[in-house]
């Protein structure tokens, strides 16, 4: 069955955007330091975004995920697509569940904390890849949203970069 994978960057302090959702101070993966990114990229076939996340993302230019299948989570615009993506208003867990069953590689949920949330507390992420950049915001959108059930993870993966970044990469433990 198909693995879906919180792959995230956040601040040292947890957040993964300004309040006003500017992520201007992550880095920008090159072709000499990808941080992992080429590899995971070849891990999945489909992506899920919150919409807040994949607005963001139609602004970074050139489309990066080519014609990978991307699904974004969002009443606003339920049943519609674009020339990139399906956008899907329904129950985000029942979406996973059918994707996890279909053939294929990987399922990337890319997104905030308001979408993961009811992924993790419906026990369907199997991974997290967490990119902690040295960087203290001060503030702005949570890694996490506040969760009553704790979650045990394993540590598969700890690599520290020259630049002061360290990628976390946990299994869900049970």
């Amino acid at each position: 069955m198909r693995k879906i994978i919180y792959y995230m960057a956040a601040s040292l302090d947890g957040c993964i955007a300004r309040d006003d959702g500017a992520v201007d101070w992550l880095p920008v993966p090159t072709g000499k330091q990808d941080y992992g990114y080429a590899a995971f990229l070849r891990r999945i076939d489909t992506l899920v975004f919150g919409r807040k996340t994949y607005e963001q993302a139609l602004g970074f230019g050139e489309w990066p995920y080519g014609d990978r299948a991307c699904y974004v989570l969002s009443r606003k615009w339920a049943g519609q697509r674009d020339a990139r993506a399906r956008f899907f208003g329904g129950n985000a867990t029942a979406l996973l569940r059918r994707l996890k069953r279909q053939p294929g590689r990987d399922i990337w949920l890319v997104g905030g904390s308001e979408s993961a949330h009811p992924c993790f507390e419906a026990g369907l992420v199997d991974e997290i890849i967490l990119t902690i950049i040295p960087t203290v915001l001060g503030g702005g959108r949570p890694l996490f949203l506040r969760n009553p059930q704790a979650q045990r993870l394993k540590l598969r993966r700890c690599r520290a970069y020259a630049d002061g970044l360290v990628q976390l990469h946990y299994t869900m433990a049970g």
